[in-house]
C-alpha cells in the first residue's frame, strides 16, 4: 500500500480525548503545533507514550465544513529508532484487501472477493466476506495490532467487548456452515509471534481460544510501515 501524499514529518506532544494528536512540524516560518486526527481509539502503548516520539502525518485536505478542522490524519511513530509502527487502524483493511487480491502473495488462493462492510450478525457489519475455491462463504474479520511486549505482537491494546462480540458473530457464521477468519494484521516488523492480550482484556483471550476450538480460522500477517507506504512482510505464528 502506498499512502496518496508524502508523509509530513513530526514530533508528538501530547494526545487528547483519543482521537487527537497535538504534534510539533516545522514550516518555513519554523516550528509550529497542529492537530492531527488519530483514528485509533486504543491506548496506543508501546507506540504512542512519550513525547518527543517521532510521528509521520498524512496531510488533510481543507474542508471548511470540517468540524474538527483537523489539517493532518496520525500514521505512524516511531517508537524505537529504526522502527515504525502503522497506529492508523483503518489501514488494515486496505492492507488484508490488497492482500488477498495480490496472486503473488498467494496468502488466499482460489478466494473471490464478494464484498466488504457487509451487514451479518446481530447489527454488526463484516469487514470482509469472500468466497473460498468450494463455493463456502469466509467472513473475514480484521484487527490492526500495534500492541507489543518484547517479540509479541499483543490484540487488543484496551478492554474492547465489541471484539468479544465479534468473535461470537464469526462463530455463529461457522454453525451455519460458512467459514469465519480473524485477521490480525501486525502494523509493525519488530514482532515474531501474534497472541490475546490477556493481561489486559482476560476475556477477549477466552472468547479467543474458544472461537478457535469451535472453528474459527485464526492467523496473522505482519507489515513494516515504511517511508512511502506499508510493505508485506509475510505470515506469523499465533500464539492461543
Amino acid at each position: 500500500m502506498r499512502y496518496e501524499a508524502p508523509l509530513v514529518p513530526a514530533l508528538f506532544r501530547r494526545r487528547e480525548k483519543r482521537f487527537s494528536v497535538l504534534a510539533e512540524i516545522v514550516t518555513p516560518d519554523g516550528p509550529a503545533e497542529v492537530w492531527s486526527h488519530c483514528p485509533n481509539p486504543g491506548r496506543l502503548t508501546s507506540c504512542l507514550e512519550a513525547p518527543g516520539t517521532p510521528l509521520f502525518l498524512s496531510p488533510l485536505p481543507f474542508k471548511p465544513k470540517n468540524p474538527g478542522g483537523y489539517r493532518f490524519r496520525t500514521e505512524q511513530s516511531e517508537p524505537l529508532p529504526g522502527v515504525r509502527v502503522g497506529i492508523n487502524p483503518n489501514r488494515a483493511n486496505v492492507l488484508a484487501r490488497e492482500l488477498f487480491s495480490d496472486p503473488e502473495a498467494d496468502v488466499v488462493p482460489g478466494w473471490t472477493h464478494v464484498g466488504s462492510e457487509v451487514p451479518y450478525g446481530n447489527g454488526s457489519r463484516i469487514d470482509h466476506l469472500f468466497r473460498d475455491g468450494e463455493g463456502r462463504l469466509v467472513y473475514v474479520e480484521v484487527k490492526s495490532v500495534t500492541y507489543r511486549e518484547g517479540e509479541r505482537a499483543l490484540f487488543p491494546d484496551a478492554v474492547s467487548e465489541r471484539a468479544v462480540r465479534h468473535l461470537s458473530e464469526l462463530v455463529g457464521r461457522v454453525e451455519a456452515g460458512d467459514r469465519s477468519l480473524l485477521l490480525f494484521v501486525v502494523q509493525r516488523a519488530d514482532c515474531r509471534v501474534a497472541a490475546p492480550a490477556d493481561l489486559v482484556h482476560p476475556a477477549y483471550g477466552e472468547a479467543l481460544r474458544k472461537a478457535s476450538k469451535w472453528g474459527v480460522e485464526v492467523r496473522a500477517v505482519r507489515f513494516e510501515p515504511e517511508t512511502d507506504g506499508i510493505r508485506y512482510r509475510g505470515e506469523m505464528p499465533v500464539d492461543l
